[in-house]
């Protein structure tokens, strides 16, 4: 089964057309789609605990505790495409979960943007080495 057809599955499609200079440079044309699907997990998982000894004296030993966890899953494919010969040079895809306790409930945005924010910057990187600064705050 195609992920992309799975139910509550939300795939989005993205084009963008990136140019340097329309009038000295062909353009860029990025085109693709992203996944967003819900996900579940069960298995052990190393947890950190505090541990004190007899002096006070404090430790933290990592636990390997069993969890069910659900969250979601971001999987974009990115295609670059020159704009000039519209040939195909180069596609991106790439792979981003969060999971979560399974009693918490993170809404879907919270969790979109949190992948986002994962896969934006390797996404930029392939266009220019500039770094590019930001924040972005989500109030409850």
């Amino acid at each position: 089964m195609n992920p992309f057809d799975a139910p509550g599955a939300s795939a989005a499609s993205v084009q963008v057309i990136v140019r340097a200079d329309a009038f000295h440079t062909p353009s860029l044309i990025v085109t693709g789609s992203v996944l967003f699907v819900p996900r579940t997990s069960s298995g052990l998982v190393t947890r950190e605990q505090e541990v004190y000894d007899g002096l006070g004296r404090r430790r933290v030993v990592p636990t390997r505790v069993y969890m069910e966890r659900k969250g979601f899953m971001l999987r974009p494919k990115f295609i670059f495409i020159d704009g000039r010969t519209g040939a195909t040079i180069s596609s991106l895809s790439r792979r981003e979960e969060a999971l979560y306790n399974a009693q918490n409930e993170t809404p879907a945005l919270s969790t979109y943007f949190e992948l986002m924010d994962r896969i934006v910057p390797d996404f930029l990187g392939t266009l220019s080495t500039q770094k590019i600064k930001g924040t972005r705050v989500l109030l409850k």
